[in-house]
């Protein structure tokens, strides 16, 4: 139990409280089971002092010094513990949750079984600790130093690891179910057995020499189940190397936006839009990655960084684009009008033009003509309704979103991608089959969420992406892709979905 003087003592506040401990520094502290809720012991010493099961609840301890404390089972919950020292502190099956833990210090620490859940632990050194089964579910690790933290079965559904150290930390059996990791450097992390759904993870993210035998992609919020095993085998396990090969591509495919031209495209103005773009954001390294006609449409994709605002830059690049059409139409129709033609004329011959630069023919012989714009690498390209900077056969087609909902056509549309499916290597094929699978489930349910879904649909386009760069190439497996993917976007108008439920 709690020695009733140095309770006394401590309510006094930090200052009487480290004079005496400075004039006696053997005496060992005793704290267990007391209440210490709301009261301030900011930096006062609390090093080697025995604190378990006792109510610490909205106290603050900023700047505190806990370092080698016993807090097993405390409750800390609500507590400022911002710039304190906990390294080496035993808080094994303390209750943290929603916890300012900003900048402070807890190497080494036993968090074993912590719950940790809201917890801001932004900027803390957490490195050699033990959180194994603790609940760190939507807490706050950005910039957190987790350099051979042990993770295990840790729950860290929903938690932001952005610009995270957690280089050789063992995630293995880790719930990483939505959890933002952009940013973050997982360099020989152990992830075996950790469930990855909807994790956010970008080309920032390093995955280099990953340790992964097998993971899960889907999770049960009701049961807390992970299945969607992958390799989907039981007995097969990823080789050396692949699961950071198979997952960089999947974040790289993800990284762009599709902008849409209806009504044919002036590629003058489109140019010079853009270069105002990229002007206007030097810092962004926007590119364009790929180009498709699709009947009288164009889709220009461009590729960007993951954290980028794609909202803001598809509407910046629209902005642009409508105004230098408009300023390049204007001198167009004072060149005509000067040659006596007639302004519903003019009107109507700028329209026919535009359609007329949309086939990809013209685009060639636009580009060919124009000193002004990239070249472009062309060697074995597989158009199959596309154009592509330097394509490599891994382009993938996208659509319009026009909305609308119609059963038929979603069944059609499933049975189509399980066929188009089977052309796929082996572990694409097995990852678009456990997506569809996973995608019919989610249909099926009475009250559908429109992210969730749009999730599905970028996983199943990212497949794509991988299997085509995995084939290298070849004319009619491109095709096969092409098509794969447009039914993918075409299943997403018929759900229901917005552009912005489709892009991350």
């Amino acid at each position: 139990m709690a020695n009733e003087t140095q309770v006394t003592l401590l309510r006094q506040g930090s200052e009487v409280w480290n004079a005496w401990r400075k004039e006696n520094p053997r005496i060992e502290i005793s704290l267990w089971f007391d209440d210490l809720s709301d009261a301030d012991l900011s930096g006062a010493d609390l090093s080697n002092a025995y604190f378990s099961n006792t109510n610490l609840s909205n106290a603050d301890l900023s700047n505190a010094n806990l370092s080698n404390a016993n807090l097993n089972n405390a409750n800390l919950s609500n507590a400022n513990l911002s710039n304190a020292n906990l390294s080496n502190a035993n808080l094994s099956n303390a209750d943290l949750n929603n916890t300012n833990l900003s900048d402070a210090a807890l190497s080494y620490a036993a968090l074993s079984r912590a719950n940790l859940s809201y917890a801001v632990l932004s900027n803390v050194d957490l490195s050699y600790a033990d959180l194994s089964h603790a609940d760190l579910s939507n807490a706050s690790l950005s910039k957190a130093y987790l350099i051979n933290a042990n993770l295990s079965h840790a729950n860290l559904s929903h938690a932001d690891l952005s610009k995270a150290n957690l280089s050789n930390a063992a995630l293995s059996n880790a719930n990483l179910n939505a959890a933002q990791i952009l940013y973050a450097n997982l360099t020989q992390a152990r992830l075996t057995g950790a469930c990855i759904a909807d994790w956010q993870i970008g080309s920032s993210t390093a995955l280099e020499n990953i340790k992964c035998d097998y993971v899960f992609r889907t999770y049960d919020q009701q049961t807390g189940q992970f299945s969607g095993r992958l390799p989907v085998a039981p007995e097969s396990t990823f080789t050396p190397g692949e699961f950071t090969q198979r997952f960089q591509i999947i974040a790289s495919a993800l990284e762009t936006i599709d902008i849409t031209f209806t009504e044919g495209i002036d590629w003058q103005a489109f140019f010079q839009s853009f270069q105002f773009l990229r002007d206007s954001r030097p810092h962004e390294d926007i590119s364009i990655q790929a180009m498709e006609s699709k009947g009288n449409a164009f889709v220009v994709r461009l590729e960007v960084r993951p954290e980028a605002d794609k909202a803001a830059i598809e509407t910046e690049v629209k902005q642009r684009y409508a105004h230098q059409l408009a300023v390049l139409e204007a001198q167009y129709e004072q060149k005509l009008q000067l040659q006596g033609a007639h302004l519903e004329d003019i009107r109507d011959f700028l329209s026919v033009e535009r359609q007329e630069r949309t086939r990809l023919s013209k685009v060639v012989e636009t580009m060919a003509n124009e000193q002004k714009v990239p070249k472009y690498d062309l060697r074995g390209a597989q158009f199959a309704g596309g154009f592509a900077e330097t394509v490599q056969g891994n382009q993938v087609g996208g659509i319009i979103n026009n909305y609308g909902q119609n059963a038929d056509d979603v069944v059609r549309l499933l049975t189509s991608l399980r066929q188009l499916s089977q052309t796929f290597p082996e572990e694409q094929k097995a990852d678009v089959l456990m997506e569809l699978d996973d995608l019919e489930s989610d249909l099926s349910k009475p009250e559908q969420e429109p992210k969730r879904l749009g999730k599905r649909l970028q996983r199943l386009i990212a497949a794509g992406t991988a299997a085509a760069t995995l084939a290298g190439g070849a004319a009619t497996f491109s095709g096969n892709v092409n098509e794969f993917t447009e039914n993918v976007f075409e299943l997403g108008e018929k759900i229901g979905l917005t552009r912005e439920v489709m892009q991350l």
